[in-house]
């Protein structure tokens, strides 16, 4: 359960391609994760769907691409291997401090977590403390294998997209102008509620972010004081990416 847990977790940090680093907060209740691109593009807020007992305390992982080498390397993970998360006191306090793998040679390899000092300087993540939705929808699978063709296509000469409502339609568009390439997108239908200020998104961080979406695991949350919230539920734990907009 610990190696699905965390290889679950490096898909939705560093298998998106601009998260690096992680913050894990947990106790006998919840586990929970963080995280935050260098850009401040992306706003990550996790919780596990079952707590996890090896990750009690406040802690950081990073260098998840490492981890994710270490998660998949064949020499760690033949039928003889194990993982386990090694302990030590620090400051009085119980702390997750390395992962220690095995494979059937017997010769360990380590990832070592940051303490929880250490990530509270260098992994501070912004409280994001909600917003009142005026849009919440489920796309379809087709809307979002359109969403990253598009996507695909028109990144490279523009890196923002826009959504509005028209009638009971979501509307993606691409492009900022007459002058620029252009194009518009019904990305949802018979949508409840209206946004009343176009805002930009990134496409690169939203098209890896629906790269992980299937049917009925997504949800999408617009606000009108400029937020979008992308909610990924893997079976594992849920994942909350909030977008700030661009004006």
């Amino acid at each position: 359960m610990l190696k699905d847990v965390l290889l679950d977790v490096v898909k939705h940090t560093n298998g998106l391609g601009f998260i690096e680093a992680a913050k894990i907060e947990g106790t006998a209740e919840v586990t929970n994760i963080s995280a935050m691109d260098v850009d401040r593009s992306v706003m990550l807020y996790g919780q596990l769907h079952n707590t996890v007992s090896e990750f009690e305390g406040t802690f950081g992982a990073a260098n998840l691409g490492f981890l994710n080498w270490l998660l998949n390397w064949e020499y760690l993970n033949d039928d003889g291997s194990s993982l386990s998360v090694v302990h030590k006191e620090r400051d009085a306090v119980d702390q997750p401090e390395e992962i220690e793998f095995k494979g059937s040679a017997g010769s360990p390899w380590y990832y070592r977590f940051m303490s929880g000092a250490l990530v509270e300087e260098q992994l501070r993540t912004v409280r994001f403390r909600g917003a009142d939705w005026d849009v919440e929808f489920q796309p379809s699978q087709k809307s979002i294998q359109l969403f990253n063709n598009a996507a695909q296509g028109i990144m490279q000469f523009e890196p923002y997209f826009s959504l509005a409502t028209t009638d009971s339609n979501l509307t993606l568009g691409f492009g900022t102008g007459e002058n620029s390439h252009r194009g518009h997108l019904i990305f949802a239908s018979n949508i409840q509620g209206k946004l009343s200020t176009e805002f930009h998104w990134p496409i690169a961080q939203v098209m890896a972010i629906l790269k992980l979406a299937s049917t009925g695991n997504c949800k999408i949350s617009i606000a009108n004081v400029g937020a979008l919230q992308i909610t990924l539920d893997s079976g594992i734990g849920i994942y909350n990416y909030v977008l700030p907009a661009k004006s």
